[in-house]
């Protein structure tokens, strides 16, 4: 079991929020149904400043935190990194969504505090990571649509993930 902490990012900080996180929501289920322990905070809705986020980051040991989305929720997801990387320092970073699947090398330059980027759909590739990480692999290679570091930090990407055929497979 990996304990995860899904954190959905402020999208505009300009605008009252109206995005379910719907990305998330799934993910979220998906790793229920395969029996990982799943809280979520929803940034964009609570609108807390960077103590609260924090306090969500010290809440529990978790072993991944995850957040991602659209590239205006660049700056939100630095800073949810950020918090990730001082206040869980044991706990593996993934970024996901389309504003790493858009420009994947240069986020990970961006955001050096993220340990793995979900490339294009996560639905497969992230219950496959968990699994990985579960089983305390060291290497992530062998999983499609991923973006890693090499020893140097320089990131690479493995093979692209299929895109999902059947849509009614999700939960």
């Amino acid at each position: 079991m990996v304990k995860i902490l899904f954190i959905n990012p402020i999208v505009r900080q300009e605008v009252n929020p109206r995005h379910v996180p719907y990305g998330i929501s799934m993910l979220a289920a998906i790793s229920i149904r395969d029996g990982h322990q799943v809280q979520v905070y929803d940034h964009n809705a609570w609108r807390n400043d960077d103590e609260v986020l924090k306090d969500i980051c010290q809440a529990d040991d978790w072993d991944v935190i995850a957040a991602g989305g659209i590239t205006t929720s660049y700056k939100s997801l630095k800073k949810i990194f950020q918090s990730a990387k001082i206040h869980a320092k044991k706990a593996i970073t993934i970024c996901g969504g389309g504003v790493i699947t858009s420009m994947p090398d240069d986020l990970m330059a961006f955001l050096p505090e993220v340990d793995i980027g979900v490339i294009g759909e996560a639905y497969v590739t992230f219950p496959e990571l968990l699994e990985a990480i579960d089983s305390k692999a060291t290497e992530y290679d062998p999983i499609d649509g991923l973006c890693l570091r090499d020893g140097k930090g320089k990131s690479y990407l493995t093979k692209p993930r299929a895109l999902l055929a059947d849509l009614d497979s999700l939960p």
